[in-house]
């Protein structure tokens, strides 16, 4: 019996180490990662205040673009981003006038109503509805919030659904490397426009700027009067909605920037 037992036992070692080889020459699929990318720009520009003055104001835009390292994948869907500012200017929101997320839902998203003087920007936000493989870009205006302590993001559009949304991003002031950040939360509404259809945004492009006349004298929305010296810092999660896969990736730029 013992020859037997002898045999099996070599084959069982031949089984395994086949085994251990086979494994060892499939590739091992690698995990889809989210990358993000930040572009940012400062200049001057004319603007004109609520009562018809022209203020060459500073601007500043912010471009954030998405995709994966992988060609082909499907774009995750943003959940969360926190940018934060170089240096210390800061904004004089406290002299603007304001414009909530609340106060627009109770417009109805008549963004209109909103006080004279109390948008501070805009911009364009290109997604895909990712089951449905649409691509649409909607409109984004940007409302000085409780007294220059939050923006309010204003998102609409039409396809492949009607959105009329306002998201409330608060502003917290920093003693540290930055200057300020702005913190925005993508509500579940805007993560899954349609049941079981969900958004990956491909851009996010915005330009801040804005000025006002107070007893006479002009402000403008950002401080700044100088070219900033560090780059913007952006953190994003994001979710995989398919595979629950989550994921944090982070994206920096110098500012280009011409003499405010």
């Amino acid at each position: 019996m013992k020859q037997p037992i002898d045999a099996l036992m070599q084959t069982a070692r031949v089984t395994a180490a086949a085994a251990l080889v086979l494994a060892a020459a499939t590739p091992v699929a690698r995990a889809v990662s989210p990358v993000a990318k930040l572009k940012g720009s400062a200049g001057p520009t004319r603007f004109s205040t609520a009562d018809g003055s022209v203020v060459t104001a500073p601007k500043f835009r912010v471009t954030a673009t998405f995709s994966t390292d992988t060609p082909g994948a499907q774009l995750f869907t943003i959940q969360k981003a926190v940018v934060y500012f170089p240096d210390h200017a800061g904004t004089n929101g406290h002299l603007f006038p304001s414009c909530s997320a609340q106060q627009i839902e109770r417009f109805r998203g008549n963004t209109r109503r909103c006080p004279r003087g109390s948008m501070i920007g805009s911009g364009t936000v290109k997604a895909q509805a990712l089951q449905l493989g649409v691509t649409a870009t909607g409109r984004v205006t940007m409302f000085n919030s409780r007294r220059g302590k939050s923006i309010a993001f204003n998102i609409q559009t039409h396809t492949p659904a009607y959105i009329n949304e306002t998201i409330e991003a608060p502003l917290t002031q920093l003693h540290g490397k930055y200057g300020e950040k702005l913190t925005l939360v993508v509500p579940r509404s805007l993560q899954e426009i349609i049941t079981g259809v969900f958004v990956g945004v491909q851009t996010f492009d915005v330009t801040l700027s804005g000025a006002v006349i107070v007893h006479g004298v002009p402000y403008t929305f950002i401080r700044a009067r100088t070219c900033p010296k560090r780059a913007v810092h952006g953190i994003f999660d994001f979710v995989d909605w398919t595979t629950g896969q989550t994921a944090t990736v982070t994206a920096d730029t110098k500012v280009r920037c011409t003499l405010l």
